[in-house]
């Protein structure tokens, strides 16, 4: 199923310029950032170009898996000492596609016009399932920079993304820390947010909160079967100090979830979790408890995207690490070989990386798949349309 999360610096919302169909006025060739696919080999990318002080998003389409993008639209500008004003991408396969994170710019037209969204609050994560699209949303408490929770909020589409509508209820006590400013940036970094099954059933993912008992800490998540109608709260368990948690589902339903305390000198500490009941009970796996330094390969890197292709069989990938997998449910990991991700020379980016791998993997997958983009999360790979209770 995907899992939808973040992108990277999902700190602030910054202006953007919107605009047309005309070729960048940056020059340059431009950095491919993210992509997002609606099948095998149709899909769009999204290029970031510098020219001094100035960035530009530009997107563009893909009809043979990304070896060429033609048709570079200009989609947003902002000074690069600044935040990106979006980094992730989502489709439908229908001709809407969805650029946000932490703000949102929609085209209806195949890529050819982007315009800004008009939602209200932080745009964490969306998920398309043809027309239907899911997108999670921070609301922030106003009043300048103090701290405070920001909450999470779903807002649903029947229409390709041409209208809106609030879930018709919301996942009670669903929050992340954060400020007027937006959702706080260690919070955002390799978080899943949604994670969808179906037509009518997913999951809204929030960051881990400290135990105030000393006991593992606890990334809350809440399952919907009716989109939104009800809810049920569950959990993931994750090792003490976790920052953040990353959560997929695989065709049978089974969730893997892996959570990341404090980065230190490009090393993570990480557990791992795996639910066949989907996230009612967890069996959880410390590779290297009380060591972060020394542990590889699980802790080496930072937290970015997983991806299970099976109920015991995923791909995890992030800065600073090669891509892993892992065939026993996440009790042992190991790299890919050759070597593919931030180990290698010239690689490239984890959340290009899972997109790549998914689409190989789940070619065989019978019924709609959502397409959701990725950044640091979150998200990565397609879905399935089960729904599991």
């Amino acid at each position: 199923m995907a899992a939808c999360g973040g992108p990277p610096a999902a700190a602030r919302t910054r202006a953007a310029n919107p605009a047309g169909p005309a070729r960048s006025a940056v020059a340059g060739i431009g950095r491919l950032v993210s992509l997002a696919f609606a099948g095998a080999a149709d899909g769009y990318g999204l290029f970031v170009r510098q020219s001094g002080a100035l960035c530009q998003d530009e997107a563009g389409r893909t009809t043979d898996g990304g070896a060429r993008f033609s048709n570079l639209v200009r989609v947003s500008s902002w000074p690069c000492a600044g935040n990106a004003p979006a980094a992730a991408l989502a489709v439908d396969g229908r001709g809407d596609g969805f650029l946000y994170g932490p703000g949102l710019f929609v085209t209806h037209d195949g890529g050819r016009t982007w315009e800004p969204g008009r939602l209200p609050g932080q745009v964490l994560a969306v998920a398309a399932l043809g027309r239907s699209v899911w997108m999670v949303v921070a609301v922030c408490p106003r009043g300048g920079g103090r701290p405070g929770r920001c909450g999470l909020r779903l807002v649903e589409s029947s229409d390709g993304g041409r209208s809106w509508t609030p879930a018709p209820t919301q996942p009670a006590g669903a929050a992340v820390r954060g400020s007027g400013s937006g959702v706080a940036a260690e919070a955002a970094a390799g978080q899943t947010w949604l994670v969808r099954t179906g037509r009518s059933s997913g999951y809204v993912v929030s960051s881990p909160r400290t135990s105030p008992r000393g006991l593992p800490d606890q990334a809350a998540l809440w399952f919907t079967r009716d989109a939104g109608a009800s809810w049920s709260r569950r959990s993931v368990p994750c090792g003490a100090g976790a920052l953040s948690v990353v959560v997929s589902a695989a065709p049978d339903g089974t969730l893997l979830a892996v959570c990341a305390g404090e980065p230190s000198a490009g090393s993570q500490a990480k557990s791992a979790a795996r639910s066949t009941d989907g996230g009612r009970s967890w069996a959880m796996h410390l590779p290297c408890p009380g060591k972060v330094m020394g542990c590889p390969p699980l802790n080496f890197g930072y937290l970015g995207s997983i991806d299970a292709v099976s109920g015991r069989t995923a791909f995890l990938v992030g800065g600073r690490s090669s891509l892993l997998i892992t065939r026993d449910g996440g009790v042992r990991w190991r790299m890919v070989r050759p070597l593919i991700g931030a180990l290698v020379r010239g690689a490239a980016p984890h959340r290009l990386i899972l997109r790549r791998i998914s689409g190989a993997d789940r070619s065989d997958r019978q019924g709609p798949q959502p397409r959701c983009g990725t950044g640091r999360a979150g998200s990565a790979g397609d879905g399935g349309n089960v729904a599991r209770p």
